[in-house]
């Protein structure tokens, strides 16, 4: 199978940006609310988990449109689980957003890993202990580690 940088590469940039802005939206959501309204649906960030959210046949939109609003209570913790509630007029459901940068931050970190590798690999180096391998046959184990060329 032929390795595809470009691929690798961009799984490894594009993870660690999107690691970085769920983190800020993950601990932000600490202090203020931000999600969007439509007709009768509002998906927002709110204390450490997504709310996906509809109201009641005939409830029309509060805000409407994109909202960024400061908590009006002071927030109790992190809520880490799922959850469903029904408000009268607003049925909520909440996932926990702690998960998504975890997952997309162990993507990136193994296409680090990969690249990192690969990288090696080009440049003739051990890739185990980035010894410089030049001047020994492919087959010859590293002198500084010990590894072998298949193992």
């Amino acid at each position: 199978m032929k390795p595809h940088p470009r691929i690798r590469k961009t799984i490894k940039w594009g993870g660690a940006a999107v690691t970085v802005l769920l983190v800020v939206v993950w601990a932000g959501s600490r202090w203020w609310n931000a999600g969007y309204e439509a007709d009768r649906w509002v998906v927002g960030a709110v204390g450490g988990r997504l709310h996906l959210s509809t109201y009641a046949p005939g409830s029309t939109a509060i805000l409407g449109g994109w909202y960024v609003l400061r908590q009006a209570r002071r927030f109790e913790g992190w809520q880490w689980g799922f959850s469903h509630d029904v408000f009268g007029y607003l049925e909520s459901w909440a996932v926990p957003m702690w998960p998504l940068p975890l997952l997309s931050g162990a993507s990136a970190l193994l296409a680090w890993r990969l690249d990192t590798l690969a990288r090696r690999a080009r440049l003739g180096r051990c890739p185990k202990c980035n010894y410089d391998r030049t001047g020994l046959s492919p087959a010859a184990v590293c002198p500084e580690c010990g590894k072998g060329p298949t193992s």
